[in-house]
């Protein structure tokens, strides 16, 4: 019975959570479809390439990316590997691997078209269009959505920006069912495990949502396993109060749950974390994030050590330049795979 409750007073505070999502953007008619120029492979056979180049070799190879700022915030993107250093638990590691800043990135873009979306669906286009066209050319798009009736929808595979020629359809969806976003971001941290080189998943989602297997927790472990950039642009404050039949207390602790699951993505990995009050700001936010990517390194090192599965590794990146600062993930799990 108590089981049950819980269930039950859970549903209450997503519905809830719901109706204020709804309440935070004035419901302003959007067309059901809009079109974003995202990936379109040009042919069958250039997409079997694309698939096939991305497939990861050395699975015990640590990587890490990571960007380097002076002290007024200026990206530095000409340093060479001899000036990193690398420390695993305390012991240095030699750099096996160095990719400089130029180096092309794949990017899954991951964009929450649930019903909550709707009213904001033209400013969120205009949006992911001015991201893509600040992409290099040698990147790599994969593009996704997901909603309140379904888990995840592939919008095109992995293609090569320089390919893109015509876009896709991209359409807010409600349905009976909470958003999915846990299944969301389980889909998009397997399809990545299997990219070969730099990569990254920028997610724009409220954060509000739950998953059928799929949970906040797994989803953070695997982020931490893996090596993909994770950027979240979260969209709403929920500084609403909640409905009288929901407890505030209840109801806060869940809003607090969300804005943890959604800054947790990106810390763990070495991404940022961006919260936006208006979908109108998104473009602006998406060109900060498009900017940071151009100016990442790449560094990888095999352990010294024995890697045990499920331990959590302690790392440190530094420079040897004076009066420069380092972004990068401190620490990252190890998975049954990689400790063989």
């Amino acid at each position: 019975m108590k089981a049950r409750r819980l269930v039950l007073l859970n549903a209450l505070v997503l519905f809830a959570l719901w109706r204020v999502s709804h309440a935070l953007g004035e419901p302003v008619s959007a067309p059901d479809v809009t079109t974003i120029p995202l990936p379109v492979t040009s042919s069958q056979s250039n997409q079997k390439d694309h698939q096939e180049e991305v497939i990861r070799v050395d699975t015990n190879l640590v990587t890490i990316p990571a960007s380097v700022v002076d002290r007024d915030g200026r990206y530095i993107t000409n340093l060479g590997k001899e000036d990193f250093q690398i420390f695993d638990e305390g012991v240095e590691q030699q750099i096996a691997f160095f990719a400089p800043v130029d180096h092309p990135f794949t990017i899954l873009l991951l964009i929450d078209t649930s019903g909550s979306m709707t009213p904001h669906m033209e400013d969120l286009v205009r949006a992911a269009n001015a991201f893509v066209n600040q992409l290099r050319p040698d990147d790599q798009l994969i593009a996704a959505s997901f909603s309140d009736s379904a888990w995840v929808t592939t919008l095109r595979e992995v293609t090569k920006v320089r390919d893109l020629k015509k876009g896709i359809k991209l359409a807010s969806r409600t349905g009976d069912h909470d958003t999915m976003i846990y299944e969301a971001v389980d889909h998009a941290l397997k399809r990545m495990k299997k990219v070969r080189g730099r990569k990254a998943i920028v997610l724009f989602s409220d954060g509000v949502g739950t998953g059928y297997t799929a949970t906040a927790k797994g989803n953070l472990r695997d982020a931490e396993e893996q090596d993909a950039l994770i950027y979240t642009v979260q969209f709403g404050t929920f500084t609403v109060e909640p409905p009288s039949y929901v407890s505030k207390e209840v109801y806060f602790k869940r809003v607090e749950e969300i804005n943890a699951y959604m800054r947790d993505l990106a810390k763990k990995t070495g991404g940022r974390h961006y919260r936006i009050e208006s979908v109108s700001d998104l473009s602006k936010t998406f060109g900060q994030v498009a900017d940071e990517l151009r100016r990442q390194y790449s560094l990888g090192y095999y352990p010294k050590t024995k890697l045990e599965p499920g331990q959590r590794r302690q790392i440190k990146v530094r420079v040897r330049l004076p009066s420069l600062v380092v972004q990068a993930r401190g620490s990252y799990l190890v998975d049954k795979v990689r400790a063989k």
